[in-house]
């Protein structure tokens, strides 16, 4: 049986920068409790990292470039297999913003 977290997501954060949209693509591993990933913001191929899922809790980190300075966020948050949804807050050094998704239904 497929992870309800696998597949597509449309992201959006909400940051002091104003709102930044991005695709994730996750895939749970057999173990059911990391998971693998990627993500595109403006055209920059993103890696998720250290991927952890429980029940539906998930938390990973990713690494996107704004401007020239790499920065490391840490994310945090639930998805919800009802409504295929997401949401939770993503910190980086001292900023923390929050965010949404939708699972992109094939």
């Amino acid at each position: 049986m497929t992870h309800p977290l696998n597949g597509k997501w449309d992201i959006v954060a909400t940051t002091p920068l104003g709102q930044m949209q991005m695709v994730a693509t996750m895939s749970v591993n057999e173990d059911g409790k990391t998971f693998e990933g990627s993500a595109t913001y403006q055209g920059q191929g993103l890696t998720l990292e250290n991927g952890r899922v429980e029940g539906n809790v998930i938390d990973y980190e990713l690494v996107m470039k704004l401007g020239i300075v790499p920065m490391r966020f840490t994310l945090h948050g639930t998805f919800n297999e009802a409504d295929w949804t997401c949401e939770g807050i993503a910190k980086a050094m001292k900023m923390e913003c929050s965010y949404t998704g939708k699972k992109i239904l094939d």
